[in-house]
């Protein structure tokens, strides 16, 4: 492939994804921040003051189960100790539709009704991000909004690698803005300039962006590609009974380090609990979800445990893609960066089109005036 046609595709694909990825990376961008927003916006709901110590994680499930007795526990987020109240999903009894709530661990209160899961601001921001709501429209697949961001996700690591060919020697001029110079020439330098500078973090954010949505699309395409609906619950599928705290204090047991993030309660018959959680580990860039321990949703018997610590090189990297997509692995400093990056895809989306418009526009003058030239020396020939 010519570098002239490499070209050409970037300038296509840049067109074609313009106001998605504008939207996506504008969403992002703020997302950065979701956390504080919400502590921000909704202080009632989304923050706590933090005690000495929270209840047991049995007290918390029997404050759940009365404050929500038309619901049932799908999943639990840990959060207290961050200042943050925990988050629970809960699904309507006799549907498979999830609801978000909130709940102090220091005290058991109920800090908000069940919402559905894009009713506050920034959930539907990220329901914006990830799926364009395209998965909300009736009478289309429920996952081609996953199905659509993973190939804007694609094309994005595309742009950045077809961008940094053509520019193959950026190095040379990298910092050069000639603003002395027409708006074209500007235009040119800036668009290169920032988007070698952005390249690095905007092909980290397309490769992981684009490999959580093509998971999730994958493993629901994999889980009901028989046609077969989601699980209606209608009672509870784990053991009420479960001293749930037993599990919570004896994880050390099975796994050294390892600290409870985050519970995946059964959603379909025979599925057991899975407790998802950080471990100590001098990788800075390890998830706080990355190890797992699975229980028998009936005895609570040990069935899994899985030390990401001891996992492949491949598997750690993957491991990591969560903390480089959100950029949350250095604190302030590198969601600063991280906000700032992701806003660039605006301004190249903007200078972007205009060159290439420019560019078009210099074609189509050049080739009217080359078509006039012969017409007029096929009227001369024909005059002689």
């Amino acid at each position: 492939m010519t570098k002239k046609q490499l070209y050409k595709m970037h300038g296509w694909a840049g067109l074609f994804c313009l106001i998605p990825f504008m939207l996506i990376c504008l969403t992002g961008s703020i997302l950065v921040f979701k956390t504080e927003i919400d502590m921000w916006l909704m202080p009632d709901i989304a923050a706590v003051v933090e005690g000495e110590q929270r209840l047991s994680a049995n007290r918390l499930l029997q404050q759940i189960h009365q404050h929500y007795p038309d619901y049932e526990l799908g999943s639990w987020e840990l959060l207290g100790n961050n200042g943050q109240a925990d988050r629970i999903y809960l699904i309507k009894q006799g549907t498979d539709t999830w609801y978000k709530a909130h709940i102090n661990p220091f005290t058991g209160d109920k800090l908000s009704e069940p919402t559905l899961m894009s009713h506050y601001l920034t959930d539907w921001l990220l329901e914006l991000h990830y799926t364009l709501l395209l998965n909300d429209i009736r009478g289309l697949d429920e996952h081609l909004g996953t199905a659509f961001t993973s190939i804007f996700a694609l094309l994005l690591i595309f742009l950045g690698i077809s961008g940094l060919i053509i520019y193959r020697h950026f190095w040379r001029r990298i910092f050069t803005l000639r603003w002395d110079q027409r708006l074209l020439v500007v235009f040119s330098d800036l668009h290169k300039m920032v988007g070698t500078l952005a390249s690095p973090i905007l092909l980290v954010l397309g490769i992981t962006g684009g490999y959580y949505n093509i998971a999730i699309y994958v493993h629901e395409w994999q889980e009901h590609q028989d046609g077969q609906e989601h699980h209606k619950i209608s009672a509870r599928l784990y053991n009420s009974d479960l001293n749930f705290e037993q599990l919570f204090t004896q994880t050390e047991q099975y796994l050294t380090g390892f600290e409870t993030t985050y519970v995946l309660m059964p959603t379909e018959p025979k599925y057991p609990i899975t407790l998802f959680g950080k471990v100590s580990s001098n990788n800075p860039l390890l998830s706080d979800y990355g190890s797992t321990l699975t229980f028998d949703a009936q005895t609570g018997n040990l069935l899994n445990s899985y030390d990401i610590r001891q996992q492949s090189f491949v598997m750690v990297m993957v491991d990591t893609f969560r903390k480089l997509h959100f950029g949350n692995f250095a604190g302030l400093t590198s969601k600063v960066i991280y906000t700032i990056v992701g806003l660039t895809p605006l301004l190249l989306g903007i200078t972007g089109a205009y060159l290439w418009i420019s560019r078009r526009n210099k074609r189509a003058r050049k080739s009217h005036s080359i078509n006039a030239d012969s017409a007029v020396l096929n009227s001369k020939r024909c005059q002689n």
